[in-house]
């Protein structure tokens, strides 16, 4: 078993996993509509990877004493908003046919949480039977 450094590391590194996941299934079903649907999908979901790492780092970093790091960090938390929102931008400038499998693409952040509560549950019925 994977030792995490306190218990909310475990849960985070395993919806990160569940995006990643998502991500490989993703790609492929959205390739049985049409191969620009699956790239514009890959850039939502790669996008929406991007936002979840970075909100990791940042929020690990932003608990600190110093409010000077604090608020470097907040700063920083809004920047990876941004990051959504030219890319949301670009592409309905670019591909607005897409916009669906784009949306799906950003919300594998969404479906990681949920897939961890979802195992979750499942792990907590299975330790209560043993």
């Amino acid at each position: 078993m994977t030792s995490y450094t306190d218990a909310g590391s475990g849960h985070l590194v395993w919806i990160g996993r569940f995006q990643w996941i998502l991500l490989g299934a993703g790609l492929f079903l959205w390739r049985l509509d049409s191969w620009r649907a699956s790239l514009i999908f890959g850039v939502g979901g790669l996008t929406s990877l991007v936002f979840w790492y970075a909100h990791r780092w940042l929020v690990g970093r932003m608990l600190t004493p110093s409010v000077r790091r604090r608020w470097f960090y907040g700063v920083l938390g809004l920047a990876k908003l941004a990051l959504i929102a030219l890319v949301l931008h670009a592409i309905m400038v670019s591909f607005p046919a897409e916009i669906l499998p784009l949306i799906v693409g950003i919300l594998l952040f969404v479906g990681g949480i949920l897939l961890e509560a979802a195992r979750l549950v499942v792990r907590s019925r299975t330790q209560d039977h043993e």
